[in-house]
């Protein structure tokens, strides 16, 4: 597997030749004093992958690929508040398929989040990578953050994004989506 940076070197490449534009929407990068503050806040230490990614770019200004906006530090912090707060609120026996050992790293905009799962349990790996989805679940997307942004690199480099009217990428096969999850996704809580 390559490293963060080889994965980011890769989906900076294809941006400066089909999508340029879309460079000025990455952050630079977060120090690991930030890193290390909102980890504090959180409970839970990110995986490498993730503080890596994070030490390359802290999140996105807008969309970045769909409807999916990379969060900063702030902002994972953030979502993770909004979640805590509606687990809190609801019901004792209303079952909410989101857990606070998940890590918010990418947001729909809409109540979906992609996050790192910062305490899995025994027999799953650390820092998978789960597709919250507060109407019907939640889903294993991929083994690792390394590993998504990987396959979204191969995604770019495979042709199956576009730059839509919007100026936004746009999956010609909506990646992350029924029936079209990457391989060896499932179903983990509905």
């Amino acid at each position: 597997m390559h490293t963060m940076q080889a994965i980011w070197d890769r989906i900076e490449a294809w941006l400066n030749i089909y999508a340029p534009e879309l460079l000025d929407n990455l952050l630079p990068g977060a120090d690991d004093d930030d890193i290390q503050e909102i980890e504090a806040e959180l409970g839970y230490q990110f995986p490498e992958a993730v503080r890596a990614s994070l030490r390359i770019h802290n999140g996105a200004v807008d969309c970045f690929a769909g409807i999916w906006q990379l969060l900063n530090v702030d902002d994972i912090l953030r979502q993770y508040r909004v979640q805590l707060e509606v687990m809190h609120s609801l019901p004792k026996d209303v079952v909410w398929w989101w857990h606070p050992h998940w890590l918010p790293l990418v947001y729909d905009g809409c109540g979906d989040l992609l996050c790192v799962d910062a305490a899995p349990e025994a027999d799953e790996p650390l820092g998978q990578i789960i597709q919250f989805d507060h109407e019907t679940g939640s889903r294993w997307i991929a083994p690792s953050f390394q590993a998504l942004l990987s396959n979204f690199a191969d995604h770019l480099e495979a042709g199956k994004y576009v730059l839509n009217v919007s100026g936004n990428l746009e999956s010609k096969e909506f990646l992350f989506e029924q029936p079209q999850l990457p391989p060896g996704s499932k179903l983990k809580y509905y």
